[in-house]
């Protein structure tokens, strides 16, 4: 299996044309599911080009992305974001956060590693909170077994949502 940072490396320079579309669609559609003036912090795990952050400008955000897809999120110049350049099963946080957001990554990851990322997913959330989660529905990964509040079908994605 071919590393998935390695992946995102050699596609940077093109993943906006390739993605960004279909990534504004999954964003719109989680957001429109959340009541959004109640949050004020936000943990993106996988968070690529920063797509995302850029409807979060409001909001203190801390992304995580491995990747050099992170230069484009570096380059967009967003004041709130704070990037955290990393692979998930290597950071450590103590702040916990209203909502915990990791869009379409889980498929990139092996079994242990996607473990840790839920775990931490979880862990980071605050009492109260929101755990969004899209899954490629190709991918086959199901998460009913963590009991989301609300699973949701977009497209080519499964949402979950869980609160905490």
């Amino acid at each position: 299996m071919e590393d998935a940072v390695d992946y995102y490396n050699a596609i940077s320079g093109s993943y906006e044309k390739l993605y960004r579309d279909e990534q504004i669609r999954k964003i719109k559609f989680i957001l429109k599911h959340l009541d959004i003036d109640k949050i004020e912090t936000v943990l993106d795990i996988g968070a690529g080009t920063g797509i995302l952050e850029e409807f979060l400008k409001g909001k203190k955000v801390v992304a995580i992305e491995p990747s050099s897809l992170s230069d484009e999120i570096i380059r967009k110049d967003l004041k709130n974001v704070t990037l955290i350049r990393s692979r998930v099963e290597e950071v450590n946080l103590d702040e916990r956060f209203d909502l915990v957001i990791c869009l379409t990554t889980l498929q990139d990851l092996n079994k242990e590693t996607r473990r840790i990322c839920l775990e931490k997913a979880f862990e980071y959330c605050k009492e109260g909170g929101t755990v969004a989660i899209s899954v490629l529905k190709a991918s086959q990964i199901d998460l009913s077994y963590l009991k989301p509040t609300a699973i949701e079908d977009a497209q080519n994605d499964i949402i979950f949502f869980f609160i905490k």
